[in-house]
């Protein structure tokens, strides 16, 4: 079975046609002088302003390791029951559990009740020290929305700044507050502008906006008009999310909404070198090459050895499963290399299988980005 690259994109498992950004005459961040990298975060300098968003399911140790690895400025755990923190839970504790190496490193957390959201940054502050704690003002799945969490909040937005307040308060304002939330609930109307004055006003360091409704879910596109208007009201720093799939595509987020940073979700799935790409065209104007596929298997091969390490043989290939989905296609034999892996619970023939694959390739087998 063949798992080199194609050239015939009739096959919807071929690599797509490379879409290389166009080198700029001048460096984006270069227009903005000494320090542009850096970003403000309360009492926090980030030397970034691209950050990996929190997915549940997805942003575990492991792969927040190699988003930081490869640029990305900070980097925020899964969501964690603000509830079920209080009450204990060990799965809770283990979700936001982190490593030194993933510092400046953030612990999200998720509720409705001003009380509860409090006594839990407290406890996440004094437990586990990250360097920031997020709120999730944004999931749009029911099971949050029953809990008057998420996305909730923008019907009610004078709440998110009583949360806010009461997190603020209860860490001595010690550790930064920041705030995730998306464009609107059901339409594109005035709550996200609500919920930037009360969490502004509250005390929150930053506003991260994922410009899709939360009726919209994950699908359409994402409305960056958004970003740009709460960016001309914000005291606080506007960070953009939404259809950021490549170096290219955070540049023209930046340059139409002059949002402060960027946040990358999706778009890091399965390429969590994305951080480097953008990093460096927007330092230097010039795009990186696409990664080799040898490169590409041999980062999917470090994650699923960390994950095994750190939540056993079992467990660990599980949850890899959803990122080697990602990492696996695009090239010849793609359907039949997952279809293989990804039923298999044998944990050491897949590291072995991945392996033999990953020496049998020549170097300069090039994939496109993010296909």
């Amino acid at each position: 079975m063949s798992v080199l690259p194609r050239n015939d994109n009739s096959n919807p498992e071929a690599p797509l046609e490379t879409r290389e950004a166009a080198e700029l005459a001048q460096a984006p961040l270069e227009a903005l002088g000494k320090g542009a990298r850096e970003f403000q975060l309360g009492n926090l300098t980030l030397n970034g302003r691209v950050f990996l968003a929190p997915m549940a399911g997805y942003t575990d140790t492991a792969f927040r390791r190699l988003a930081r690895r490869y640029g990305a400025a900070m980097v925020v755990t899964e969501m964690v029951s603000s509830r079920a923190l209080i009450e204990g839970s060990d799965k809770t504790n283990d979700l936001m559990e982190f490593t030194e190496p993933e510092r400046p490193v953030g612990v999200q957390l998720f509720g409705g009740d001003p009380a509860i959201m409090g006594e839990a940054a407290a406890r996440v502050a004094g437990e586990v020290n990250p360097d920031v704690i997020d709120i999730n003002f944004g999931c749009p799945v029911g099971k949050i929305l029953k809990c008057d969490a998420g996305a909730a909040v923008l019907k009610e937005p004078q709440r998110a700044g009583w949360i806010v307040e009461a997190m603020v308060k209860a860490t001595k304002g010690k550790v930064p507050i920041t705030v995730k939330t998306r464009a609107g609930y059901d339409a594109m109307d005035n709550a996200v502008f609500e919920v930037l004055e009360a969490v502004q006003s509250a005390g929150a360091s930053a506003l991260a906006v994922h410009a899709r409704t939360r009726n919209q879910m994950f699908e359409g596109k994402a409305n960056w008009e958004v970003i740009a208007r709460l960016k001309e009201r914000a005291k606080i720093p506007i960070i953009g999310n939404g259809d950021v799939k490549s170096a290219e595509d955070a540049y023209q987020l930046f340059r139409e909404t002059n949002c402060d940073g960027i946040m990358i979700g999706r778009g890091s799935m399965g390429a969590p070198w994305i951080f480097e790409e953008i990093n460096h065209y927007l330092e230097t104007g010039k795009p990186l090459k696409a990664p080799s596929l040898k490169f590409r298997l041999g980062v999917a091969l470090e994650q699923l050895r960390c994950s095994i390490e750190v939540k056993g043989e079992r467990l660990g290939l599980l949850e890899m499963r959803k990122h080697l989905t990602h990492y696996l296609k695009g090239f010849e034999g793609a359907r039949e290399l997952r279809q293989k892996l990804l039923t298999s619970d044998d944990a050491g023939w897949v590291m072995k299988s991945l392996e033999e694959i990953y020496r049998s390739l020549p170097e300069g087998a090039l994939v496109p980005v993010n296909v």
